[in-house]
């Protein structure tokens, strides 16, 4: 359930950030045209959207710092998220201490918002992308079903020898595996291609879960945490492979 978390949080974090831009356009557009209208209802406007971008700012906060905290990065790590996460700490105090600053704090709240957002996207291609929710509850629906079919996890002498091909969904789809099998028993796993992005992601998978599933002699394994959607492709590809070797 932590990848759960996870995605949700980075995407009310994303979410909040949007409806943040928004709103701080808005309440720039009404003071250009603040002189040409009725003052008086702009300026209840602008103190709704003054209250919402403060509250929402907060939210938007925290939503990141919980994201910080269950992604696989590490808080304390050079990497986009945790700059966006010191970004935001420096808004909340050109805000909270706006009278000690002067007259500038707004200046520095807006150059610092421009580098935020330029920073959340490189963060976004960092790790790959947006995650759709329907990856995640696949996820968990694959873990709900192994631990189901603990009977079945004992495979030796169940295939043919051969050398055997199986395909995966990890982050991205076409993960792909080349399986060998000696008397009866997995001999050797090879990942033959993949559209995995960021090796700092994919690559603890990659080294540990085909080792893992020949020392066990299963494809029934845990995957690996910060690296989960790699570590299910592969045990994913292996069960297609193993499907073809069937005796």
């Amino acid at each position: 359930m932590t990848l759960f978390f996870n995605i949700l949080f980075a995407w009310i974090a994303v979410i909040l950030g949007i409806l943040l831009s928004i709103i701080w356009l808005i309440r720039i557009i009404q003071r250009k045209i603040q002189k040409y209208r009725n003052k008086n209802l702009l300026i209840k406007i602008n103190k709704f959207l003054r209250k919402n971008h403060i509250n929402l700012g907060y939210l938007f906060l925290i939503s990141s710092f919980i994201h910080g905290i269950l992604s696989s990065y590490s808080v304390i790590s050079f990497n986009y998220g945790t700059i966006g996460l010191i970004i935001e700490l420096l808004l909340l105090h050109t805000f909270s201490d706006k009278e000690s600053i002067g007259n500038t704090w707004l200046q520095r709240h807006r150059e610092l918002t421009g580098l935020l957002i330029i920073i959340t996207v490189l963060h976004i291609f960092e790790v790959g992308g947006f995650v759709g929710f329907d990856r995640v509850i696949d996820s968990i629906k694959s873990d709900l079903s192994i631990k189901t079919d603990v009977n079945y996890n004992n495979i030796s002498n169940d295939y043919k020898d051969g050398v055997y091909e199986g395909t995966g969904y990890g982050y991205r789809p076409d993960l792909k595996v080349q399986v060998t099998i000696k008397s009866g028993l997995i001999d050797e796993i090879l990942i033959v291609d993949h559209n995995e992005v960021g090796e700092k992601f994919y690559r603890p998978a990659f080294d540990y879960i085909p080792k893992k599933i020949i020392d066990e002699q299963t494809y029934y394994i845990d995957g690996i945490s910060g690296s989960t959607y790699s570590s299910k492709g592969i045990i994913e590809a292996v069960e297609d492979a193993l499907s073809k070797a069937k005796k």
